[in-house]
């Protein structure tokens, strides 16, 4: 099984650099990666996060396609929680028709941010919202203009314009069973967060309740470096702490200090920090390729998305163009 790879960059402002910079930085690699042959650049969405550029992936990847000749731009993913899916339906089927057959829309089930962020965004909702998993049907079937007959959206006057004739990807980001389930459901494809929690069982449950016939991506860290203490160093830092609520909502963070101070601010609800470690392969370029086949074979995929976090520009370069080589055999 050959191996395909995509990227995933979330435009982090590294100490010295400014947001204009971090985004000038961000076009140069995708740039980078569409010459080296990558499949897609995926952007995220985040927000009122200084260290985060990108809150707004949609006008982000517009300008990316307008960069780049080939490389596919996504968004991993679209919040979805905070908006209306004709709108998400309206802004991608826009892009779709400025770059046919590049665009690939990718929805998360997170608020990527803090409620703070919850309560701008959604400051303005009348009605109660529906739930995460009504508004990810109905907004693949705004892409699609396929609603069941009986739908409310089921007549002319709600058919998405303008029309998408080819194929727009959707994707799912999800790291459990119920987001396989529902991505199945939708015949939507799923990319696995593996660089969040390196928990294969939960991987490998995952992957077996997937059974649409589109593409099942794993999301994982690379770092790349032939130094053993380098590497060692590296993999120590990838820690993730996750605030988990007795309601069964759930909070990512860098750091254990922000985790544990985001707990204490909720305590009208139980909650416990849990330290993660999180998917990475680091090594050689040698030894990534062969845990990237090992992955391959044992999960049943060949898309992998390759995250660089907490990497300087130079050396995500350096990463992805030592990548490309040792696949291509150089």
């Amino acid at each position: 099984m050959g191996i395909k790879l995509s990227l995933l960059d979330q435009s982090i402002v590294y100490e010295g650099e400014t947001a204009t910079s971090t985004l000038a930085k961000t076009v140069a690699f995708a740039q980078k990666a569409d010459a080296l042959g990558f499949d897609t650049f995926f952007v995220s969405e985040h927000h009122l996060i200084k260290e985060l550029a990108g809150a707004s992936p949609e006008v982000l990847i517009g300008y990316l396609l307008a960069s780049t000749k080939k490389i596919k731009v996504g968004a991993a993913g679209i919040m979805l929680q905070h908006y209306v899916p004709f709108k998400v339906a309206e802004s991608f089927s826009v892009l779709h028709h400025l770059a046919p057959e590049r665009v690939v829309l990718g929805i998360g089930k997170a608020q990527g941010g803090k409620d703070e962020a919850v309560e701008v965004l959604q400051r303005d909702f009348i009605k109660p919202a529906p739930s995460f998993e009504e508004k990810f049907a109905e907004l693949a079937h705004f892409i699609r203009n396929d609603f069941p007959e009986g739908h409310p959206y089921a007549t002319p006057e709600y058919t998405l314009e303008p029309q998408i004739q080819e194929k727009l990807a959707i994707e799912l980001l999800g790291g459990s069973q119920e987001s396989a389930e529902l991505a199945t459901q939708e015949q939507a494809g799923l990319i696995y967060p593996y660089f969040g929690n390196a928990d294969e069982e939960a991987l490998a449950k995952t992957r077996q309740a997937y059974q649409a016939k589109e593409t099942f991506k794993i999301a994982v860290v690379v770092y790349i470096t032939e130094d053993e203490t380098e590497a060692a160093e590296y993999l120590e830092k990838q820690v993730s702490y996750t605030v988990v609520f007795n309601t069964g909502k759930r909070l990512n963070f860098a750091d254990q200090a922000t985790a544990e101070e985001y707990a204490q601010q909720h305590q009208a609800e139980e909650a416990q920090v849990i330290q993660r470690q999180v998917g990475a392969f680091v090594g050689s370029a040698a030894q990534v390729k062969a845990d990237l086949l090992d992955f391959s074979e044992r999960f049943n995929t060949e898309h992998f998305v390759i995250h660089t976090p907490g990497v300087p520009y130079d050396k995500k370069h350096e990463i992805i163009q030592a990548l490309a080589n040792e696949l291509k055999g150089e």
